[in-house]
């Protein structure tokens, strides 16, 4: 009996770098760039002294504009401490960190009324798994790019059907599948998401070139007009980094008629895959080659050593046992659309009707170091594809050891030193913490005994203990009354004293005991020139203090 599936696990080498969008980004609140590597982390999870979250405070509570530059400047400022508590690090490309330190935190430009425009500086993560980070590459990329070359295939080169209306209504005529899903034969193939224990990644530039080149009416060169952006990449070279799955449904003994795919329309196995991506998209490849050369934005040896690669892959990719793709970000509008049916919007200058072109898009989308190079630059999205119990094909194997790498080892060497900083600095914040609240707790504790204490004060007692209060709070702030009798702490000594002796006074004799003692420890401290022998000597007189003392 036939089995009902046809399984190939694969092995992936991606050969350039591979950007798959995900929505998401990295932004300056959650990552920061130090030393050529972008550590991302959760705001949220990092531990801040009092000083840190009255900063933050302070720059959130700003308005407009300015709560977001000062903001990337309270993170770019203590960048150490959060790279040390990142849950995952990316390299960046020079340019990239470059372009960082130089507008972190600045003004991007000034509109009318004045209103400054801060940087943004978000980074287009590739798609990866929610929880460990790590960059892979979705099966539905792969079954998408798959599709493409499949009816590209079948098309052979054709034109529109009177009937075709749309692109699904190719599809479903190329496929036989307008009797609905069930009839499509890629409802029989399932491609499994890619996984990797490691797979480096990179943060690059994305930049706009003219295919060809195009002078205006001055003879001046004209580039092409899209911004660059940065975005996050799976780099190219990585020998079958990433491994996947391919199951083919074969539906043995399910005949047509049936609610299936008739059997002349389904996907018999891996090669025949293999060999309608080859056909599609080889031809795109050395065309794009062509392009890189005539227009020197690729490196010379780099383009010589692809080229060598493909001639040695050429048979593995007649035959089938290698899969040629590419998919993601920038694969262009020919590696997406078909032969024969292609038709490509073409944006000309303002107020003038787009064209349409059968050939593909006018620009193409690059790798690049720097968002200024017009050079040495490579494109998105190249991938080649195995069986995984294959032998690996030496050639590739030579090629990939040979591509520029990013150095993850030592960067995972310094995500962890940062950790280990970072977990010291915690520790001793928390040490600074637990000591804050006991120096808290003995103070609020000496606090309460302090007005359990004056609560069973006499009335004179409290006068007392207000009074040194008073004095403590002039000392406390390095500053004297002067010595007058009228107004001041004086003058409210001498009622004190003079209130205490009277004849019909009510104070205890411990209570006049305790006002003499007050008044002599801290007269001299809070009262101009009390400190000296003389003026207090007159002063013990006119307060009495001997009396006081019952002497």
């Amino acid at each position: 009996m036939s089995a009902f599936f046809d399984t190939v696990a694969l092995a992936i080498t991606p050969l350039t770098p591979v950007h798959i969008g995900c929505g998401q980004d990295f932004e300056p609140t959650n990552y920061v760039i130090d030393d050529g590597v972008l550590y991302h982390f959760d705001p949220a999870r990092v531990p801040l002294s009092k000083a840190d979250r009255d900063a933050l405070i302070s720059a959130v509570n700003r308005r407009g504009d300015e709560a977001i530059r000062d903001l990337q400047k309270f993170f770019h400022a203590r960048k150490e401490r959060f790279a040390g508590v990142a849950h995952g690090a990316v390299a960046v490309a020079a340019g990239v960190a470059e372009q960082y330190g130089r507008r972190i935190g600045q003004v991007a430009q000034h509109e009318n009324g004045g209103r400054r425009v801060a940087n943004q500086l978000e980074i287009e993560r590739t798609a990866h798994h929610p929880h460990t980070g790590a960059p892979y590459i979705p099966g539905s990329s792969i079954k998408g790019a798959i599709r493409t070359a499949w009816l590209d295939q079948l098309n052979d080169g054709q034109g529109k059907s009177p009937g075709d209306r749309n692109a699904q209504d190719i599809e479903k005529r190329l496929l036989d599948s307008r009797a609905g899903f069930h009839a499509d034969p890629f409802r029989l193939l399932q491609v499994a998401d890619t996984c990797s224990t490691e797979l480096d990644s990179k943060v690059v530039f994305a930049t706009n070139h003219k295919k060809r080149e195009v002078y205006d009416k001055d003879g001046r060169l004209v580039e092409a007009k899209g911004p660059a952006t940065r975005r996050e990449a799976i780099i190219g070279g990585q020998h079958r980094a990433l491994r996947g799955e391919i199951r083919i449904s074969t539906l043995p003994g399910i005949g047509a008629g049936s609610r299936a795919p008739g059997p002349g329309h389904r996907i018999p196995a891996f090669a025949a895959l293999a060999t309608a991506c080859n056909r599609y998209y080889l031809r795109r490849m050395r065309a794009l080659l062509d392009v890189l050369e005539s227009r020197r934005l690729a490196a010379p040896q780099w383009l010589s050593e692809l080229k060598k690669l493909l001639a040695d892959l050429q048979p593995d990719l007649d035959s089938g046992h290698v899969m040629l793709l590419r998919i993601g970000r920038h694969s262009g509008a020919e590696s997406v659309t078909l032969d024969g049916v292609r038709s490509i919007k073409i944006m000309k200058g303002r107020g003038q009707p787009p064209d349409w072109s059968p050939e593909g898009a006018k620009t193409v989308w690059l790798a690049a170091e720097r968002d200024g190079e017009r050079s040495g630059m490579v494109p998105f999205g190249w991938l080649i594809v195995e069986a995984a119990n294959s032998v690996p094909i030496e050639s590739l194997q030579h090629w990939c050891a040979a591509q520029p790498r990013t150095q993850m080892a030592e960067i995972r060497a310094q995500l962890a030193s940062a950790q280990q900083r970072a977990a010291a600095e915690t520790l001793r914040q928390h040490q600074l913490e637990a000591e804050r609240q006991a120096r808290a707790a003995a103070e609020a504790a000496a606090q309460a005994a302090l007005e359990a204490a004056r609560a069973l004060l006499s009335a004179e007692g409290k006068l007392i203990d207000e009074f040194a209060r008073s004095c403590r709070s002039k000392a406390d702030n390095a500053r004297k009354d002067p010595l007058n009798p009228g107004s001041g702490l004086y003058a409210e000594a001498l009622r004190l004293s003079k209130a205490a002796l009277r004849a019909d006074s009510t104070w205890s004799t411990e209570d006049r005991m305790q006002l003499a003692e007050m008044l002599t420890e801290w007269l001299p401290k809070v009262v101009d020139k009390l400190d000296r022998k003389d003026e207090w000597k007159d002063a013990r007189k006119k307060l009495q203090l001997a009396a006081l003392r019952g002497e």
